[in-house]
């Protein structure tokens, strides 16, 4: 069986949006480059090679690689996914030029193409989250995260992730609660786990990422600890917490700031990202206006970390 490999190239501001439309155009996996991931695995002293043509990609720019089957509609999926993509604009989206381009690729290609996409990374000071094909022998105080990503994956190295890892790291205590907001697969709420919070709380709205950090936290024997919900932001969540973390985009970030208040401890810290630099001001007006103390703001690449806390 063939399958379509779409690559597509965009903002880093628009990555994440254009994922979603990778998905929402029926693609079987999508995997995210940017020339940030790629520093950061060859900063690795266990990688002893990285592909030069890596390098090459526009440090202003994400590489977005889509998989389509053959047994579905392929014309009318991409048709779906330019649409998309073209529309973003209009939600106040830059997605550049969008250069595309589609190869095809054989069944057994197709199996293994993407894992290239993801190895083991080190994600802030001791964590390294790790692929369940790939081997990777811990080093004294590192602490193994296993994922298996399935069609909910990128990398491993995005600079939100490691913004909000190095800030979990630092605020959580033993017996803490935390909240994840917009969990995806669920890396920050193993994380948090693995840092001995008492209990975690995952939410994202999508079914997919959902199913994928259930079974991720499985992976990990974190089931007792770490539970996963379907939900849109504070819509499932009746717990009030020590620390919350959201790793979504600056629109959503915003709203949250407007009505988190209850679901954290006085004194409770608000740690996010997902906020592409040119963004930050609307977070901290947000921030400032439900009177939050700014802790912290630390840029990675094009995008930024927030730490704030709420004023007891």
């Amino acid at each position: 069986m063939l399958w379509k490999e779409v690559q597509i190239t965009t903002t880093l501001e628009a990555e994440e949006a254009v994922v979603n439309a990778f998905y929402e155009s029926g693609a079987q996996g999508v995997a995210i480059q940017s020339l940030q991931d790629v520093l950061l695995i060859q900063q690795d002293p266990k990688v002893n090679f990285v592909d030069a043509s890596l390098l090459e990609i526009d440090p202003d720019a994400s590489i977005i690689t889509g998989y389509f089957s053959e047994l579905s509609n392929t014309d009318e999926a991409l048709h779906l996914l330019i649409t998309r993509v073209k529309a973003l604009p209009t939600f106040g989206i830059d997605p550049g030029d969008c250069e595309m381009m589609i190869t095809e690729i054989e069944e057994d290609d197709w199996a293994n193409s993407w894992k290239k996409f993801y190895k083991p990374t080190k994600v802030g000071k001791a964590m390294v989250i790790k692929p369940t094909w790939e081997e990777y022998e811990a080093t004294e105080g590192e602490v193994v995260i296993n994922i298996d990503p399935g069609m909910a994956f990128g990398t491993g190295t995005h600079e939100t992730t490691q913004l909000c890892a190095i800030k979990l790291e630092e605020y959580i205590k033993p017996g803490d609660v935390v909240l994840d907001i917009g969990c995806g697969t669920g890396v920050l709420s193993l994380i948090a786990g693995k840092l001995k919070a008492k209990k975690v709380v995952a939410v994202d709205f999508d079914t997919l990422a959902v199913k994928i950090a259930k079974e991720n936290t499985e992976l990990n024997n974190l089931g007792d600890m770490v539970e996963i919900r379907e939900g849109n932001l504070l819509d499932v969540i009746d717990e009030v917490a020590d620390v919350i973390v959201a790793n979504i985009l600056a629109e959503a970030i915003v709203e949250l700031s407007s009505i988190i208040k209850p679901y954290l401890k006085e004194n409770g810290i608000f740690i996010s990202s997902g906020i592409i630099i040119e963004r930050l001001t609307d977070v901290l007006v947000a921030l400032e206006k439900e009177n939050f103390k700014l802790l912290f703001v630390q840029q990675m690449g094009e995008w930024v970390g927030v730490v704030a806390q709420k004023r007891a």
